[in-house]
C-alpha cells in the first residue's frame, strides 16, 4: 500500500493496512503550511549566514519544508508562549539517522547537510554526505555551503 503522505510503500513502519491518519506525516486540521514554518525559519535566520543556508537549502531542495510543517515533535517553541521559532536541528539530525523518517538516501543526506549547517554540534560527514547527490542537489549543497560561508555569490558560479 502506498502513502500519499510519507510515501511507505511496504508497510514496515506503520503496518501493512497503514490508515493515513496514523502517519505522522498526516496533515491536522491545525497543521502548519510549509509556508508558515518557512517565514518562521527565515525570520530566526535573519543576519546568521549558517543557518540561512540550511533554510534556504531546505525550501530549495522542496521536500522537507512541506513534511516538516506537520511535525510538531520536531520544532522549537518559545516556553513561555508556546510560538515556534525554529527547527531542533539535532532531533531532525538523529530523527534522520536512525530511520525514523521515511525519506530516499538523497532526501536524507539533504536534510543532514542543512542540519549539521545550522546546528554547529551536528556532525555530518561530508564525504558519504555528498556521494549519491544528483547534479541539482549538489549545487544546492553548494550554494547553502557558499551562504554559510557569507559568500552566496560564490555559489551561484558553481550551480
Amino acid at each position: 500500500m502506498f502513502c500519499e503522505h510519507c510515501g511507505e510503500t511496504d508497510g514496515e513502519e506503520t503496518g501493512i493496512d497503514h490508515d493515513e491518519r496514523d502517519c505522522p506525516w498526516y496533515a491536522t486540521e491545525d497543521s502548519w503550511t510549509a509556508d508558515d514554518l518557512e517565514g518562521v525559519l527565515r525570520q530566526t535566520a535573519s543576519g546568521i549566514p549558517p543557518l540561512t543556508a540550511a533554510v534556504e537549502l531546505l525550501s530549495t531542495h522542496g521536500t522537507w519544508l512541506p513534511r516538516l510543517a506537520e511535525r510538531d515533535d520536531l520544532m522549537v517553541a518559545d516556553g513561555e508562549t508556546g510560538e515556534v521559532y525554529d527547527l531542533d536541528w539535532a532531533a531532525l539530525a538523529e530523527a534522520a539517522n536512525g530511520s525514523q523518517l521515511a525519506a530516499s538516501g538523497s532526501e536524507l543526506r539533504i536534510l543532514a547537510i542543512a542540519a549539521s549547517l545550522a546546528d554547529s554540534r551536528v556532525p555530518v560527514r561530508l564525504g558519504d554526505a555528498l556521494t549519491g547527490l544528483d547534479a541539482i542537489n549538489l549545487g544546492r549543497v553548494l550554494k547553502a555551503i557558499a551562504t554559510a560561508n557569507g559568500r552566496p555569490e560564490a555559489g551561484e558560479r558553481h550551480v
